[in-house]
């Protein structure tokens, strides 16, 4: 084969390659930032409606290692005194029977950026003239209040089960790098969330439902969380949480008010 030739056929081989894995790796390093700014959430997903999960903690070799708690949420769409629409959010928390804590907040509706956020008894958020003000009563029963500087762009992290599943997921492999507020805190913070997956979720012998795997990154070597989302309605199905050597699970509770129904066909 003349020298030219060859010459020619390595060249076009190695830039086809190099190219290839150019553009592959750019794309998978590519992170596409979703803040209450930007507004890239499919809100059409959000629908007035109440789910529950069963949480509970195992081990590592999957041993369950506590009872399971009941999470009972529900979103509403409402408007406000201005005639605004407004995100309402409610969390119980049920522990042995008893209801362990209550949580409830608002979100400007369709950016979902946070209005305000309480916790019962005695814990208020209140988002005001570009800050957060913290007003809490510490173990020792004296109040606390202070004010954090706030640009709003953050979602909310306890809002995170009816988050995930409005991101614009569309293929394996694409990254979101997201900001969350956990109320209290002095700041927000960025995390990624990465689509690792996307499989059947089997429910009983003869129903799954499509879902996309999503896994947040917290930051620490031994802390993260995989969501199943369901491809369909955007409800997490199922989450496991891994930290401090052993798991959390939240599983969802199917019921009649459920977005995906589960159908077994007669055999």
């Amino acid at each position: 084969m003349p020298f030219r030739t060859i010459f020619y056929a390595a060249f076009c081989t190695a830039f086809c390659a190099a190219f290839f894995f150019h553009t592959t790796l750019g794309s998978a390093q590519t992170l596409d930032t979703i803040t209450t700014k930007n507004q890239k959430l499919d809100v059409r997903k959000i629908v007035p409606i109440k789910h529950s999960y069963a949480v509970f903690f195992t081990d590592s070799l999957g041993n369950r290692t506590t009872s399971a708690d009941i999470w009972d949420r529900e979103i509403r769409i409402t408007k406000n005194a201005a005639g605004k629409d407004v995100y309402a959010f409610e969390w119980k928390w049920w522990r042995k029977d008893s209801l362990f804590f209550q949580t409830q907040g608002q979100c400007a509706f369709p950016s979902l950026e946070l209005l305000e956020y309480s916790k019962a008894p005695s814990f208020l958020v209140k988002h005001e003239n570009g800050a957060l003000n913290v007003k809490a009563v510490t173990r020792s029963k004296t109040d606390t209040t202070f004010t954090i500087p706030f640009d709003g762009k953050a979602f909310t992290f306890p809002m995170d089960l009816e988050f995930f599943g409005l991101l614009p997921m569309k293929s394996v492999g694409q990254k979101f790098s997201v900001p969350f507020y956990e109320p209290g805190s002095p700041k927000y913070s960025y995390y990624t969330c990465t689509v690792v997956g996307n499989e059947p979720l089997r429910l009983q012998e003869n129903a799954a439902i499509e879902c996309w795997m999503v896994q947040i990154d917290y930051g620490r070597a031994d802390s993260y969380a995989t969501f199943w989302i369901s491809t369909t309605s955007g409800e997490v199905l199922k989450m496991q949480e891994f930290f401090s050597g052993r798991f959390r699970y939240k599983v969802k509770i199917f019921a009649d008010n459920s977005a995906e129904a589960v159908r077994v066909p007669k055999k």
